[in-house]
């Protein structure tokens, strides 16, 4: 069974582009009604790349939801979102702060009109800082780039937008538990700053030691920062990772190196990280002559870590067939369906595609357009 416990409860989505919509779609994910309001003329997201069925960004965040279109600057449709807001549960938004407070999206309006409203804001700084920034700013200031740098020390952004798909996921995750806690007896403010989930959650185990020692190791291209040698290497057609750098893994891989090197110096872990590019050329010496099913079927068989760099068409192509059901799920007409990647007792929930572009001619009521159908409340 897929739990639902978030069933009964309405969310309205605001958030524009990634972040703020992957917790609205977290929510949908797990049972809430979530009413996604956009401008009359949609998400901007809905103008980015994709395929020929539109934008894939719009429809890899935006799944499981209603949509409705609404002008927030006209006195009306202003008035229209609050006739949701009165019935709904949480409001999340990634407005700048100037922006909420001309519109009188500010917490305090918003506690006093609705006291009991979980409000949900996925910003920049935080909630009382008006600078904006977008996913790759924040893996700028976060530190990321940099311990993210290419060989040549060059500071490297992501794809991926993982602090938007991170700052969602937080936002939602933070969400459901505040609409859970039983106690709660009145509405609280959500505060999910992009800037702290990149510096927490992307740099990792290296915000403790900038914290403890004052330093930090620099990036190393695709090298990985805690052992070596583990690193992505040639092969006759195509690249593996493998990752050797413990001294369990780099024990069982030694012999066989040697066998066909001739004898390596002895190098406990510290000192093998202390020069990682001499191990790796040792290992590439050894990949690039071979294929990379022989490089990964030779690491199953001696339990090292490894596996081939794919094209993402390869590798939705693997997962799928290892996976079924999962990442993408194709209608007859070849129209995707991103999936979550979770399962619950081998069930996955069922994902609905994110709506059509909403209604935009400012009816009497708010029209709410769900997958299929139009409804009016």
């Amino acid at each position: 069974m897929v739990p639902a416990p978030l069933r009964g409860l309405r969310v309205v989505d605001l958030s524009q582009y990634i972040a703020g919509s992957v917790c609205g779609q977290l929510l949908a994910d797990f049972g809430a009604e979530v009413v996604k309001v956009e401008p009359l003329a949609g998400d901007p997201s809905r103008a980015l790349p994709g395929s020929r069925f539109g934008s894939s960004y719009y429809r890899t965040y935006n799944t499981g939801k209603q949509a409705t279109a609404l002008d927030l600057r006209d006195p009306g449709d202003r008035a229209r979102l609050d006739e949701l807001l009165k019935d709904a549960d949480a409001l999340v938004m990634n407005f700048g702060l100037r922006t909420r407070e001309r519109l009188g999206l500010d917490w305090p309006a918003l506690h006093a009109t609705f006291p009991r409203l979980v409000v949900t804001l996925v910003s920049a700084y935080g909630a009382d800082d008006a600078r904006t920034c977008f996913d790759s700013i924040a893996q700028a200031v976060s530190g990321f780039a940099v311990l993210n740098a290419a060989e040549d020390g060059r500071p490297r952004i992501s794809a991926g937008y993982p602090t938007d798909v991170l700052s969602g996921l937080y936002a939602g995750m933070s969400t459901a538990m505040a609409l859970a806690e039983a106690e709660r007896t009145e509405g609280l403010l959500v505060d999910v700053a992009m800037s702290e989930v990149a510096v927490a959650a992307l740099t990792g185990p290296a915000a403790l030691v900038a914290a403890e020692e004052g330093t930090f190791r620099p990036g190393r291209g695709n090298g990985d920062a805690a052992t070596a040698p583990s690193n992505v290497y040639r092969c006759t057609d195509g690249f593996a990772y493998v990752y050797a750098g413990l001294d369990k893994h780099w024990a069982r891989l030694r012999p066989v190196l040697e066998a066909d090197l001739g004898p390596l110096a002895t190098a406990d872990a510290q000192q093998r990280l202390a020069d990682p590019a001499r191990w790796d050329d040792v290992v590439e010496a050894w990949t690039q002559h071979r294929s990379v099913q022989q490089v990964c079927d030779l690491m199953a068989t001696l339990d090292v870590p490894a596996g081939p760099v794919r094209d993402p068409v390869e590798a939705l192509r693997a997962t799928r067939a290892e996976r079924p059901g999962s990442v993408v799920v194709q209608g007859d007409d070849g129209a995707g369906v991103p999936q979550l990647p979770v399962t619950f007792d081998g069930v996955r929930p069922s994902r609905t595609a994110a709506p059509a572009h909403p209604r935009s001619d400012r009816p009497d009521r708010v029209a709410v357009q769900r997958v299929g159908e139009e409804a009016t409340r």
